[in-house]
């Protein structure tokens, strides 16, 4: 595995961080492929299953088995990609008032991909090459007015979710 042999030991972040991502991409994808009306509750689903699944893998001891302890400095990190994914998610909850615009729901997918670069310093770099993809695909989205946002939506989850599966993979010496 060369490069990815000791990912998981550096970033014990990353198998927690996979689950989250897997969940929540499935929420981005089954939103994206549903429609519009489908969009925020698959997404808050998916984010309210991998809640469930991370605290159930930290009451168990499974998120970190193996693993050894995150260090403060990547806990912090990790809040502060938090506390930044919340202050953009808010900007363009209130800056784009038509919640049902292509350019509002492409923004949201920007955010949160802006986020994810952040997370490469506490979950690893596979959560900050998912942060650039999702970037890009938002951008993509914001300037092929032509294609349904929609589109940019399932890529994104598959892409999250795709990722976020790599990255629990790793973590299991798979």
């Amino acid at each position: 595995m060369g490069i990815f042999s000791d990912m998981a030991r550096t970033y014990p972040l990353m198998r927690g961080g996979g689950v989250l991502f897997i969940l929540v991409g499935l929420g981005v994808l089954i939103g994206g492929i549903g429609g519009r009306r489908w969009m925020l509750p698959a997404l808050i689903a998916g984010f309210a299953l991998a809640f469930i699944a991370l605290i159930a893998l930290s009451v168990t001891r499974l998120i970190f088995a193996g693993l050894g302890s995150p260090s403060l400095y990547q806990w912090i990190i990790m809040g502060v990609g938090i506390a930044v994914e919340i202050m953009l998610v808010n900007y363009v909850v209130f800056t784009i008032t038509d919640r049902e615009s292509r350019r509002y729901w492409l923004w949201i997918l920007a955010a949160v991909g802006a986020h994810f670069l952040i997370f490469t310093f506490s979950h690893g770099p596979l959560a900050g090459l998912l942060g650039v993809l999702c970037l890009l695909n938002a951008f993509i989205g914001l300037r092929l007015k032509n294609v349904n946002y929609r589109v940019f939506w399932v890529i994104d989850g598959i892409l999250t979710l795709g990722i976020g599966l790599w990255m629990v993979l790793l973590t299991y010496n798979i």
